[in-house]
């Protein structure tokens, strides 16, 4: 009885890590051609995509951009800053949940708490470099008292995997050759 049920444990497993691989690959396909890809249900995908929605492994399903076809550049801002604390949360929470970003015209695509040299990382595009600098100023104030130095601000000049995605346009690279 117990082999049976280690084996069923891993098939769950299996199953789950299936539906994850299927929806990173492309997460507009429909249920019905991942239980085909799988040998699998539609009803037991579907309930294992709803598991996972509802525990929050999957926060949602987004595009990937290229921000330089929409004539935006991406920054990435690097922050150090003193420990976390209560304050510098709910500043942070607050910041986020009004779309502070937003309405000044920049895109946040991902702001990480991260270990190492810095205790921050964020990736926003903007339609121009004068819009990116005073958002970029605007964080250095809203956050002054809790940074230990200033923010490093680089602009990204192209990316070869977002979200998981491979870009398309890879051998584009090339074009920063320098000979």
């Amino acid at each position: 009885m117990n082999e049976n049920k280690s084996k069923s444990n891993k098939q769950l497993k299996q199953n789950k890590t299936d539906v994850l691989d299927h929806l990173l690959d492309d997460p507009t396909e429909s249920i019905r051609n991942i239980a085909k890809k799988m040998n699998s249900y539609r009803q037991k995908v579907w309930r294992e995509k709803k598991k996972l929605e509802d525990e929050h492994v999957i926060w949602g399903y987004t595009a990937v951009i290229d921000e330089s076809k929409l004539n935006h550049v991406s920054y990435m801002v690097l922050m150090k800053t003193k420990p976390m604390s209560r304050e510098l949360a709910d500043l942070m929470v607050h910041g986020l949940l009004k779309g502070e970003a937003h309405k000044q015209n920049v895109r946040l695509l991902n702001l990480c708490r991260v270990n190492g040299e810095y205790d921050w990382i964020m990736r926003f595009s903007a339609p121009d470099h004068a819009t990116a600098r005073r958002y970029y100023d605007t964080l250095r104030l809203f956050y002054d008292e809790y940074l230990l130095e200033k923010p490093v601000m680089v602009d990204m000049c192209f990316c070869l995997v977002a979200e998981g995605k491979r870009n398309p346009e890879i051998k584009r690279l090339h074009d920063f050759v320098v000979d």
